[in-house]
């Protein structure tokens, strides 16, 4: 008997690390991660900077966003399969070094002073490439090493390092810029890369990768690829109530990217001020920082995640989107990009922790990488709509017959048209907030986190 006992017991202790010891595993990956993804924004600026420094023009800028911003949607599902098979240790180890190595090309490039547009159009497409191994294995890494309780302020730790480095990324590469040169903001971020490989190696969870049947052949091997790139979609597909959360992000993601409209329409507004439009970046980068904090040292504060979710669409486009259409008066667009910055970790915490509850631990990065791809494909769909709206039909309607009717609202100066595509935008998120909250229901289960 007490053979069995001594058994059981360390049955139960080789079953996963303790509660506190995988806390303070994730809370070292992430300190390595949010590093490294400072210095990495730092140097995503830097190289902004040299772009147009080389060409006084928007154009390489543009394309040097796009191209990060494909690849990420392009390659998630991939990133997505990688994680699956290879476990979270593994695939976050090679999207460090992936990082590291496309950096230290950089680094070389401009050391023999080689380095042209092409090449960095080609590293941020390599990037992508990384981030898509990197976020799917560190939404589940949560699931692995952090109890189901604890999910939100996990979560809210992830928020945090976006909204720090949002906010002091800038600083930093120009700071590194101005006392040195674009070579010491590359090397900055290889020693970034360099510790996060660190707490990796040593903290990250050494998870199994998941099963696959045998197969040969390949005809069969093109089609469990086929299979793992679309098991994610399907798995989406296949849950109406988490379809339907899905669409209401969509919607919700789509509005709020309408607010790339903000810098021309305060700087139209304020007849090019951009000490206003620097303040007003300034305090969204504050309220998301203290978003993040708030998120990390409460929770979600025992709220069922599905309310908060929609509680928060709804308040972020009647106070942190629709004012700025309304008003042109600083403070009220310097609260208004407050709000709506301090609001959004909740949301994101919210959200994410009903996908690790409700997604078995095996295919978290497959749907994760899904689930990324529905929701991010909004983002082109509303740059692309949002600048000829604006410019072709909003603004000059809005000197004519819409001026007339719409004008006791958000005026017919200009800007006046991008002021109505925010306060249109703001109504479409309070309408996928009321509309969601009617909606979307999930079934409760033994893994369900929203009761």
């Amino acid at each position: 008997m007490s053979r069995t006992r001594a058994k059981s017991a360390a049955d139960k202790a080789s079953a996963g690390p303790p509660q506190a010891r995988g806390i303070v595993s994730f809370v070292v990956i992430w300190c390595g991660s949010a590093l490294s993804q400072l210095a990495s924004a730092g140097t995503n600026f830097a190289m902004t900077v040299w772009l147009w420094e080389r060409s006084h023009a928007a154009l390489p800028i543009i394309v040097l966003e796009l191209c990060s911003y494909l690849a990420v949607v392009a390659l998630s599902p991939v990133g997505g399969v990688l994680a699956d098979r290879w476990g979270q240790r593994r695939t976050l180890v090679l999207s460090s070094l992936l990082g590291a190595l496309v950096i230290g090309c950089l680094w070389l490039l401009y050391g023999l002073g080689a380095l042209s547009e092409t090449y960095v159009y080609l590293s941020m497409l390599a990037l992508g490439a990384s981030i898509t191994l990197q976020y799917p294995a560190m939404a589940a890494t949560i699931t692995t090493l952090v109890p189901p309780a604890q999910y939100a302020r996990a979560n809210g730790l992830l928020s945090l390092s976006v909204s720090v480095s949002g906010v002091v990324a800038p600083a930093l590469g120009a700071l590194l810029m101005s006392s040195a040169n674009l070579g010491a903001v590359f090397l900055a971020d290889i020693a970034s890369y360099a510790i996060a490989l660190a707490t990796l190696v040593v903290c990250a969870p050494r998870s199994s990768p998941s099963p696959h049947p045998a197969t040969s052949g390949p005809t069969k091997s093109g089609a469990r690829l086929r299979a793992d790139l679309t098991l994610g979609f399907r798995f989406i597909a296949g849950q109406p109530g988490l379809l339907a959360l899905q669409v209401c992000f969509f919607v919700f993601y789509f509005a709020g990217m309408f607010g790339v409209l903000l810098a021309p329409m305060v700087l139209a507004r304020t007849d090019g001020n951009n000490a206003v439009l620097a303040g007003v970046l300034s305090a969204a980068g504050v309220g998301g920082v203290l978003g993040g904090l708030a998120t990390t040292a409460f929770g979600i504060l025992r709220a069922r995640p599905l309310y908060v979710i929609f509680a928060g669409f709804m308040v972020t486009g009647l106070l942190g989107q629709l004012p700025y259409g309304v008003s042109t008066h600083t403070s009220v667009w310097w609260a208004t990009s407050f709000v709506g910055a301090f609001v959004f970790p909740f949301i994101l915490a919210a959200h994410q922790t009903i996908w690790q509850t409700r997604v078995p631990v095996e295919i978290q990065g497959r749907v994760f990488a899904a689930r990324r791809v529905l929701t991010e494909s909004a983002g082109p769909i509303a740059l692309l709509l949002s600048g000829p709206l604006a410019d072709h039909v909003f603004e000059p309607a809005m000197r004519g017959p819409l001026g007339s009717s719409a004008g006791w609202l958000v005026g017919t100066g200009a800007g006046s048209g991008m002021a109505l595509l925010l306060v249109l935008s703001g109504l479409l998120s309070v309408v996928t907030g009321c509309v969601g909250y009617r909606v979307v229901r999930l079934p409760t289960g033994e893994r369900d986190a929203d009761r």
